[in-house]
């Protein structure tokens, strides 16, 4: 769901048909008034004002937390996304580029950045929660420098360039290594363990 904030509070962003001459046939329109989704929106020291939010995301962690406390157990989500300091991240790929996200729906994929804090939120008296961290800093923190040395002192020679370029994608802050977070999801109980001994990969080792 898409939100935007106006004088009279927050309302949800619709698609609705463009009848004007534009090559896209569909355009963003506001409700007219608050609608059941904008009770998402309402959250108190909100700075921004376009919010994302993927009800379905909360659940999903909400689900996992009742795991925990039933069976134990932790968890990790990782995906691309921010930790609510983004704004309009809904967009279209088409044929590997970037592609107007209301332009010839059903031929291009669809996606948007989690926002982490919205999961953190909801998870904030079910679980505890560390990060999210950038991929770059949670693989170095989990020690991957030290796996590919130990690969490149093993490997053939044309096998080196491959394990480089494979190290610089994910680890790289214009690739892979800054986009990509890592949120870890602990049982409340956990919480004098995780005190004494902080969970790999969040904190760099000592």
């Amino acid at each position: 769901h898409k939100f935007q904030r106006t004088p009279e509070g927050w309302r949800e962003v619709f698609i609705d048909l463009d009848d004007g001459p534009g090559p896209h046939h569909l355009r963003y329109v506001l409700s007219r008034g608050p609608t059941p989704a904008s009770f998402f929106a309402n959250v108190t020291g909100e700075k921004r004002d376009h919010l994302e939010v993927c009800p379905e995301a909360g659940v999903i962690v909400q689900e996992l937390a009742t795991r925990m406390d039933e069976h134990g157990g932790c968890g990790l989500v990782v995906d691309y996304g921010h930790d609510g300091d983004k704004t309009d991240t809904f967009r279209a790929f088409k044929n590997h580029a970037l592609h107007p996200a209301l332009s010839e729906p059903g031929t291009a994929d669809l996606t948007a950045d989690v926002d982490f804090s919205y999961l953190r939120r909801i998870l904030k008296d079910r679980a505890l929660t560390f990060g999210p961290i950038a991929q770059g800093e949670f693989l170095r923190n989990m020690g991957i420098h030290i796996r590919l040395e130990k690969l490149l002192a093993n490997c053939p020679p044309e096998a080196r360039q491959d394990l480089l370029t494979g190290y610089d994608m994910l680890t790289n802050p214009e690739k892979m290594g800054e986009r990509f977070k890592f949120l870890g999801i602990f049982p409340k109980d956990m919480q004098e363990t995780l005190n004494a001994n902080p969970p790999a990969g969040f904190f760099a080792p000592s």
